[in-house]
């Protein structure tokens, strides 16, 4: 994935898995780049600044991108625009962010109009040599330089009319060469409504893309399951509430020989059986997930005591001994039980406890559940003597 800077003043992005959720709604996750709310973040804290300072907004739309997809399939489409994110993060060395479908914006925050034109033909040039390699036409690109003096205000709004407008202006050329703008001289585009259509369709995207993107954030990727973070949000939340919640931690019995068996492949494919098998004897409000990255499952009994969780743990270690006979090699789970209110309220104490007990049906031959050890009472406190 591509990490482009997405903040003027930032420095390189951090690493995908040290990102906040905010940072996460503000990428693209195509591209690396960031998205259109990134872009509107930076232009919201840009139009306010005072004492304004210039820049100028490199804008980029992929020609005939629609035909590419027709004729070639949306992944074809999609390589595509990856390629583009990345020539353009390798040749500009400024923020980038995907504004829409086929187009993008680059920052270029300073005052020196002659370098960002300069700048915006060799991207066009290199655009062009290398767009076969994709299936992009000629020329590949459309790209409009806007530039901000400063001088004046500009709002949000009048932004995104401007850039609408530059791309026009170009598109109404017959080579298309990169064009610059003075934002001040720049009409509003013919037909408002269609811009406002736009950004509209953008956003409705760009909300497809973060449901996505938040589903695979909570999701593992094996399994199809809830990931560690999911239950961890679920846990959290069943925490504020004061009914019986059981937490059953479960982890496979010598799973590990499975690569030795038949290789990498073969141990996936038993993760995948096993979360099925899982599934397949929990009931509808129950939560499953897998935890961590290895063998281990935890699974959420809401409005579940001791004696239900039992009963339901020791189901789940029958159906993997029964079901697992007619795979690669036979297996078996080890489970820890641990309940609210008996073990503790607290989404770390009932872990504790659930990961304890299920040591020791590790340690007492596997191919069992345990329940942990309830707490000892605290004693009561005699009653002072008159």
């Amino acid at each position: 994935m591509i990490h482009c800077r997405a903040d003027v003043s930032a420095g390189p992005q951090p690493a995908m898995d040290d990102l906040t959720d905010t940072q996460l709604h503000r990428l693209d996750p195509l591209t690396g780049c960031g998205n259109l709310l990134g872009f509107l973040d930076w232009l919201s804290a840009w139009t306010q600044r005072r004492p304004a300072t210039p820049a100028s907004l490199l804008a980029l739309d992929v020609n005939r991108f629609a035909d590419l997809n027709a004729a070639r399939g949306h992944a074809q489409g999609d390589a595509a625009l990856h390629w583009v994110a990345l020539v353009v993060a390798d040749a500009v060395a400024a923020p980038l962010f995907r504004t829409g479908g086929d187009e993008f914006v680059v920052v270029l925050a300073d005052a020196d109009l002659p370098a960002h034109v300069a700048l915006s033909e060799h991207l066009f040039a290199r655009l062009n040599r290398e767009a076969g390699r994709v299936g992009l036409g000629q020329p590949a690109v459309t790209v409009a330089v806007v530039h901000y003096t400063g001088r004046h205000s500009v709002s949000l709004g009048q932004v995104l009319s401007q850039i609408e407008s530059a791309l026009i202006a170009v598109k109404r050329q017959a080579d298309r060469p990169p064009t610059a703008f003075d934002a001040a001289t720049l009409e509003p585009p013919p037909q408002p409504e269609r811009l406002l259509d736009h950004v509209l369709q953008r956003m409705l995207d760009l909300g497809a893309r973060l449901d996505e993107s938040h589903r695979l954030a909570l999701s593992d990727p094996l399994t199809g399951l809830p990931n560690v973070r999911a239950a961890a949000q679920r846990l959290e939340a069943a925490a504020g509430s004061a009914r019986p919640l059981a937490v059953l931690l479960l982890d496979g019995d010598y799973l590990r020989l499975y690569n030795d068996l038949g290789g990498y492949a073969a141990g996936d494919r038993m993760i995948q059986d096993l979360g099925q098998t899982l599934q397949s004897q929990l009931r509808p409000g129950d939560f499953l997930a897998r935890w961590r990255v290895g063998d281990e499952f935890l699974v959420l009994l809401p409005d579940t005591g001791l004696d239900g969780a039992r009963t339901v743990g020791e189901r789940l270690c029958l159906a993997v001994r029964e079901t697992s006979r007619g795979w690669l090699r036979p297996v078996s789970v080890s489970i820890g039980l641990a309940a609210r209110p008996a073990h503790g309220e607290a989404p770390a104490a009932l872990l504790a406890a659930a990961e304890a007990a299920k040591d020791e049906a590790k340690a007492q031959g596997r191919d069992r559940l345990v329940v942990a050890p309830l707490p000892p009472r605290p004693h009561p406190t005699p009653e002072a003597r008159p």
